[in-house]
């Protein structure tokens, strides 16, 4: 009877190890795949500037411009993220804002926010970088933006923000104005 009692034991405890240890690979494996951290993808369409015209920087005082910025999210939780504000500098010199209202980005998914983009072309006037710049035509900005907000993964949910830094080049001697830009961003969590 004792020795089919130490079998059951041993059998008992080899099963709890081997289910421990299989476990443990599954979720180390997890963590490094499935769930690791990935930064998020952002595209920004400055759509508004085919309505502006060259004289609009010369004669407003403020230029009001719609955008549209494309974020990709490849990770597999939701980010849901409170209100914010992205500063646009020109030259190291804040020369606009663009407020962005609190949204949540669903899991792996790819969602577009309007947002519109108010610069100070007087500000700019007072640069006299930008003034050549500007009468040569084109127009190199900077935006910046951290998003804070809630990441959401399988019902855990953990405080991160998301750290963006666009840089954009308008062509404001063209008809219609255009823009290019290129985005970097880092989701800390």
């Amino acid at each position: 009877m004792i020795k089919g009692k130490n079998y059951a034991i041993k059998l008992c405890c080899i099963s709890a190890t081997v289910i421990a240890v299989i476990t443990t690979v599954v979720l180390v494996t997890l963590a490094f795949t499935v769930f690791k951290r990935h930064d998020p993808d952002l595209v920004l369409y400055p759509t508004g500037l085919a309505k502006l015209q060259l004289d609009d920087f010369i004669t407003e005082d403020t230029i009001t411009s719609e955008m549209v910025m494309s974020i990709r999210n490849r990770n597999h939780g939701s980010f849901k993220f409170e209100n914010t504000t992205s500063h646009i500098t020109y030259d190291g010199e804040l020369v606009g804002w663009v407020p962005i209202l609190a949204d949540t980005i669903p899991e792996q998914a790819s969602m577009n926010i309007t947002a519109y983009a108010t610069l100070r072309a007087k500000k700019l006037r007072e640069n006299p970088k930008a003034i050549n710049d500007i009468v040569s035509g084109s127009l190199n900005l900077t935006a910046t933006a951290t998003m804070r907000g809630k990441m959401s993964i399988m019902g855990i949910k953990k405080k991160g923000s998301v750290y963006t830094e666009c840089h954009m080049t308008m062509y404001i001697s063209e008809i219609p104005i255009r823009g290019d830009s290129w985005c970097w961003t880092k989701l800390e969590i």
